[in-house]
């Protein structure tokens, strides 16, 4: 159908004020429950820090409102979308999420209010794109909506993290990545130096997906820095990497199109991809059946609680599962929880359970490499959903 691209603008224009007074509305209802709890005068300052994050979102909103079209088409689309109106939600959960910044973090279940809000606004970031896919409303508007939302929720909730003690403060340079990086390339266009394209990868959606969904969990107030700190390194080396290989492709350091590139790549991705999960699955898999069967061996804990032996069966079976090569990330996510909770109990040993949650972390990034027997996740994280 063709739209008028005038009559359609004022009409997203007038759904723009409807987004504002929907997001102006969900902060002031936040800052009457905040008043409630808190009656310290913090509620008026998170109100301030949430309104600035909101004024962001909405000036970005406003400004891309003309490109509300789909990317092979110049005919601009009269209404959102269930796709924008979800990526739109994402927005309204971070500028309540950035409200939290600057204050002390909260006790009993207002502890919870950050982790839900950001682990929320992940959820939709999931399922937003699939929605705007299967309508056929994916637009240049939503793109854009989604990539800046997805930048500035990351910061938020990095800085929220480092603010509680979860993450170290240099940890601040993963969630400016993408800011840096779009500078960077700003720099050079303006330097009118040239700028190469990037060739097609998955990894890169891969690695982000799980970064963030590393710094949701770290907003539960359940982990301690002790877990935290040491599982960062882990997650921000696969981002550090993703970005620096980027970077020096388009800036023709390296050249994509090379052999000596080509080789190289192949060379760390059978490695990366290939051997390294083997050592790591088999490693990981002895230190929980040792971690295991010292539990087993408390057989009257065991024996007073159905929940613990319920727990103590889904461990044995992820652990199958590493070894085995059997849906190894689900398998590995499981035995991340094992090693969080022995940690928690025991305290850190890092020749058991510090390095179980070592090698479980490298399996749920990197997969299960060879001589796995199933891999159909592989499929599920590498495309997007809905997609044709």
């Amino acid at each position: 159908m063709i739209y008028d691209n005038r009559q359609s603008l004022v009409h997203l224009r007038w759904r723009w004020g409807m987004v504002a007074t929907i997001y102006t509305a969900g902060l002031l209802l936040g800052y009457g429950f905040l008043r409630q709890q808190w009656q310290s005068g913090r509620e008026t300052q998170w109100l301030s820090v949430a309104a600035a994050a909101m004024i962001i979102q909405l000036s970005i909103f406003w400004w891309a409102l003309h490109l509300n079209h789909r990317p092979a088409e110049a005919n601009l689309f009269p209404f959102l979308g269930y796709g924008n109106m979800m990526t739109l939600t994402r927005g309204l959960c971070a500028a309540l999420l950035a409200g939290f910044l600057f204050t002390p973090r909260p006790t009993a279940v207002l502890a919870w209010v950050p982790a839900i809000l950001y682990t929320l606004e992940r959820l939709l970031d999931y399922f937003d794109g699939y929605v705007a896919r299967i309508t056929g409303q994916e637009t240049k508007l939503g793109a854009i909506l989604d990539m800046e939302f997805d930048g500035l929720g990351f910061l938020i909730a990095i800085l929220l993290c480092i603010q509680y003690g979860q993450l170290p403060i240099w940890y601040l340079v993963l969630g400016l990545a993408r800011q840096l990086f779009v500078a960077g390339l700003w720099l050079r266009q303006r330097w009118q130096k040239p700028i190469y394209p990037l060739p097609p990868s998955t990894n890169g959606r891969l690695i982000a997906g799980f970064q963030t969904s590393f710094v949701s969990v770290v907003l539960w107030p359940v982990l301690s820095p002790q877990i935290t700190l040491l599982a960062c390194y882990l997650f921000a080396i696969p981002l550090l990497y993703s970005f620096g290989r980027d970077w020096l492709v388009v800036s023709g350091i390296l050249d994509a199109d090379s052999h000596a590139y080509q080789t190289g790549r192949t060379a760390i991705k059978q490695f990366f991809e290939g051997w390294l999960p083997v050592f790591t699955r088999v490693v990981g898999a002895l230190i929980a059946v040792q971690i295991l069967w010292r539990v087993w061996g408390e057989a009257p804990l065991l024996n007073g609680s159905a929940l613990l032996q319920e727990f103590f069966l889904l461990w044995v079976v992820a652990v199958l599962m590493v070894f085995l090569g059997v849906i190894g990330r689900i398998g590995a996510l499981a035995l991340v929880a094992l090693a969080c909770v022995e940690i928690g109990v025991t305290g850190l040993q890092w020749t058991a359970n510090g390095l179980l949650l070592v090698c479980a972390i490298i399996v749920l990034h990197l997969g299960t490499g060879r001589f796995a027997l199933w891999q159909p996740e592989e499929r599920i994280l590498r495309l997007k959903i809905g997609a044709r």
